[in-house]
């Protein structure tokens, strides 16, 4: 067995990458961009065509939301409760973030937002003042443009910019103007946004579900009632009868294995994330019929789910190389997975493609970004944000037609050569 002989992790050495500082699309000319690269923080980024893309830490003395959010829901409390009534001087971006202990910037997307809502109006020189309650959530209209919503968890992954580029430009398309929201929910806060979102006044949203839970279920059913339009993208959700857009996980993953399969891999360890959503769920069970297929047993002995609170990523690798018949070869869930995995079978002393292949899905340009072969399939972001525009489009101007649902192929990648 030989080491990969890397000094740096490779999920480390990906998250080293220096952030961008160009455009990572334009829309009509205009540059969207960012300033930042970060894993794993709660974000709050709306913007329209033009705005240049920001992020913030959350707060650790606050609740499970981004910053402007919280900022603007206390405000909207007290514009709805009358303690600041019709015609009341708001504070000033300036005077909430020394408030608030924040910088300038979540302060100003706060009072943008409740302007856009119609709670505001800001006066240049003089600041900014409650509307009468009329006025309130009014319908988005901006130079004749109408508005539309998308939301996902991360912004740092090429997977999620590439959908929302693909979504932002198909509804430019149609006039519509784009509020993207890049947010990392816990069940509660994903339930107030969706609340929020409704009364915002957009025409409709598009969003990755989270948090499967019930009342987030109910509040959808709500919507779908009350003829408020919604598409679902990356996953769907079992039961309801709702407008998505997703990729054949079950065949991607399907066509994964049989690529291991081909190659004289009997013993294919896979490494998943949670079972907890549509895609992690129909990735697994296309691996089951691929081996099953092959006359070949799944053993839950063989899988792994990283990031559990009871069992380490580490422990989770271990466990299965010390299997009396360890894999050859895995399927991961994500090439943030396979980032990981890489790393551990590298401390362990296994080589990578000599030891143990891996075949995994990557749309996040892992392959391209090591020396190393892999096995890959990649989904079609582009297509889906674009789709799911269409359809969230088609939704507001068809309100009783059939749900459209729609399973994109993944597009498998040339296998190494063995």
């Amino acid at each position: 067995m030989k080491s990969t002989g890397s000094t740096m992790s490779i999920s480390s050495m990906i998250w080293s990458k220096e952030p961008r500082s160009t455009a990572d699309f334009r829309v009509n000319g205009y540059d969207l961009t960012w300033t930042e690269r970060k894993p794993n923080l709660s974000v709050g980024l709306p913007f329209f065509l033009g705005g240049r893309l920001r992020y913030h830490k959350t707060m650790n003395d606050r609740p499970d939301m981004p910053i402007y959010a919280f900022i603007k829901r206390e405000l909207k409390n007290q514009i709805e409760s009358g303690e600041l009534p019709e015609g009341a001087r708001v504070p000033s971006e300036f005077e909430l973030a020394r408030q608030y202990g924040v910088s300038r910037n979540p302060t100003r997307q706060a009072l943008r937002d409740l302007e856009l809502e119609g709670y505001l109006v800001r006066t240049p020189g003089r600041g900014s003042f409650v509307t009468p309650r009329a006025q309130w959530q009014k319908l988005f209209n901006v130079n004749g443009w109408r508005a539309v919503a998308v939301a996902c968890p991360e912004l740092e992954f090429h997977y999620t910019r590439t959908v929302i580029r693909g979504f932002v430009e198909r509804a430019a398309e149609e006039s519509y103007l784009a509020m993207v929201y890049f947010i990392r929910f816990s069940g509660e806060s994903e339930f107030q946004f969706l609340a929020d979102m409704r009364n915002s006044g957009i025409q409709g949203m598009a969003f990755w579900l989270q948090h499967a839970s019930d009342r987030v279920l109910n509040l959808l059913r709500k919507f779908q009632r009350s003829g408020f339009p919604f598409v679902l993208i990356d996953r769907y959700v079992r039961g309801l009868e709702s407008d998505f857009v997703v990729t054949d996980n079950e065949e991607a993953a399907y066509r994964l294995t049989r690529a291991l399969l081909e190659r004289g891999h009997q013993a294919i360890g896979l490494v998943t994330s949670a079972l907890d959503n549509t895609s992690a769920e129909d990735r697994l069970a296309g691996h089951q019929r691929a081996l099953r297929e092959a006359g070949i047993r799944f053993s839950e002995e063989l899988m792994g789910i990283f990031d559990l609170e009871d069992e380490s990523n580490s422990a989770v690798v271990h466990r299965l190389m010390a299997h009396r018949r360890h894999p050859t070869a895995f399927l991961c869930n994500n090439d943030g997975i396979a980032a990981t995995l890489l790393d551990e079978l590298a401390a362990l002393e296994f080589s990578v493609p000599g030891d143990v292949e891996i075949a995994t899905m990557d749309d996040n340009e892992l392959a391209a970004a090591l020396d190393i072969p892999l096995i890959t399939a990649s989904q079609q972001a582009y297509e889906m944000g674009r789709a799911s525009a269409e359809i969230l489009i088609h939704r507001i101007n068809n309100a009783t037609d059939p749900p459209q649902q729609r399973f994109l192929k993944a597009m498998m990648n040339s296998a190494p050569v063995k």
